[in-house]
């Protein structure tokens, strides 16, 4: 992909991320834009649509230990991007939703940084088995109306496709830091002037 249609893909990506919650997993991944490449892209522009995803839903849920610090909400977004660099800014729409309707219900009124985690890792494997269950769906009917060559040629498209995303993700490794002043990115609202670290639990 061409870097102008990589930029014009994010712009893209960012402006709609409000209806991209009602996008399906395999849409997500299929036309979504990574999320390193976003960053390479717009990293201020990237910075702050998941910062504010992430900060929506906390603040929605309202689970009795969640994270509140402007700090920390910064460190999960980073934390999560480099530990997921696979996945799509939609894809981060859509397990916010699923958060916000109770799809993904963490236990004891509890959301962390750990518990966000491992709702990253759930969506990847539900994404994972999606996508080689679609693979072996058309693996058992493709031999009733393809040829051999026909099938290894199918097979062989569908390995440069995985190629491209990985080479994409590659190229997305390489991004930009967004500037941050106390911990914190000048351009996001935030509601109290001093941020004040979570209690206890830290």
């Amino acid at each position: 992909m061409k870097p102008n249609d990589l930029a014009l893909r994010t712009a893209h990506s960012l402006q709609s991320i409000s209806d991209a919650s009602r996008m399906s997993p395999e849409k997500a991944w299929r036309d979504g834009t990574n999320v390193l490449v976003a960053y390479r892209e717009a990293p201020a522009k990237t910075e702050a649509c998941l910062i504010i995803l992430l900060k929506e839903t906390l603040q929605y849920l309202e689970y009795n230990r969640s994270i509140t610090a402007d700090r920390d909400i910064l460190d999960a977004v980073h934390h999560l991007r480099d530990t997921f660099p696979a996945m799509k800014l939609e894809e981060w729409a859509i397990i916010m939703h699923r958060l916000k309707t109770g799809e993904y219900r963490p236990g004891y009124e509890r959301l962390k940084l750990p518990e966000l985690v491992d709702i990253f890792r759930q969506y990847e494997g539900e994404r994972a088995a999606v996508r080689e269950g679609n693979w072996n769906e058309l693996k058992k009917h493709a031999p009733d109306r393809l040829s051999d060559d026909q099938l290894d040629a199918l097979y062989k498209n569908y390995k440069k496709r995985r190629e491209a995303e990985t080479k994409e993700l590659q190229k997305g490794a390489d991004i930009k830091r967004v500037p941050v002043k106390n911990g914190r990115w000048e351009h996001i609202p935030y509601p109290n002037d001093k941020p004040e670290r979570d209690g206890e639990e830290g």
